[in-house]
């Protein structure tokens, strides 16, 4: 979503120190007489995931990566040394439980992403914009519930945002947010109330329509597409991450290596002819691939009774 109102803003002054200090900073070591080669158990792994949440350290991302055994935190370039430091305290002596990677960019929820630098133009654009008052964002899935039409996107957005509309000149209504859960989760939902307004069970996918049958959880590995005018394909790197973008932390998400822009946000993935999620978040650089973060769309649906349509 584009937002005017977007409140995480992180001073980069840090950047250039962390430049000379990543090296070292980053390299995954024992603490407190644990050895980085140990090995942890499930209790253990999630006491360290607890740990990350503790710290609370904006700008961090964080999952359990099955290839080492270990806590993967992903740290944008707002963080500093100190506040990785803290989060190898929080942690005590699970310490050498964690491992560190830095990302370029912002972590950032898709509504604070910056305008472009030309580089996110290629990108994801939306499957259908919707929008608000101050605010863009993406149609995800459109779903129903004992006759009534509702459709799915972005928490962040939903949060913000009571009336919706087909058009940015705000003439052509759509319905109002009916559900929102952010932080912790991130979707909300939309009722119909323009009954003139077609709403197929299909997602852009450029220039073609692709019919939406059902929906798949995330796995490590799953190649899925993204909606839009420029459909992109990337794939499933990680899942159950949760992200810190500053206002809250965001659970059970799944990151691939894709770019979003503005007004992206609650933009639907989708694999084959499954429904996967929602964008969520993701950093503000796109100078290599770029990341992004994605709410399974499984779970909005069973919170609130919807089926896709």
């Amino acid at each position: 979503m584009r937002n005017s109102r977007a409140t995480r803003f992180r001073s980069a002054a840090v950047v250039g120190a962390l430049v000379a200090l990543a090296a070292g900073v980053l390299a995954p070591g024992p603490a407190n007489g644990q050895a980085a080669a140990g090995t942890f158990g499930a209790t253990e792994l999630n006491t360290v995931r607890g740990a990350v949440l503790k710290a609370d350290v904006a700008g961090t991302a964080w999952n359990v990566d099955p290839a080492t055994g270990k806590v993967l935190v992903s740290v944008d370039e707002t963080v500093s040394a100190q506040e990785i430091g803290h989060i190898r305290r929080t942690a005590g002596e699970l310490a050498g439980a964690l491992e560190f990677e830095r990302i370029p960019g912002e972590l950032a929820t898709a509504a604070e992403l910056r305008e472009p630098a030309a580089e996110m133009a290629p990108y994801v654009k939306g499957g259908e914009y919707i929008y608000g008052a101050d605010a863009t964002a993406s149609l995800g899935f459109n779903t129903a519930r004992n006759g009534q039409d509702y459709f799915v996107t972005a928490g962040h957005c939903t949060n913000e945002v009571s009336q919706w509309y087909l058009n940015s000149s705000l003439t052509t209504y759509l319905g109002p947010t009916v559900g929102s859960s952010y932080p912790g989760n991130d979707y909300g939902v939309v009722r119909y109330d323009n009954s003139t307004i077609p709403r197929p069970g299909t997602v852009r996918c450029g220039q073609s329509e692709i019919d939406i049958t059902g929906s798949v959880e995330p796995r490590v590995g799953m190649p899925f597409s993204i909606a839009g005018y420029n459909c992109r394909a990337t794939t499933v790197q990680a899942v159950n991450v949760s992200i810190n973008y500053g206002a809250g932390a965001v659970h059970g998400l799944f990151r691939a290596n894709a770019c979003a822009a503005p007004g992206d946000s609650g933009s639907a993935s989708f694999s084959g002819n499954l429904a996967l999620g929602l964008l969520s978040g993701g950093t503000t650089s796109c100078t290599t691939s770029g990341i992004t973060y994605w709410q399974p769309v499984n779970e909005v649906l069973t919170a609130y009774g919807l089926t896709l349509t």
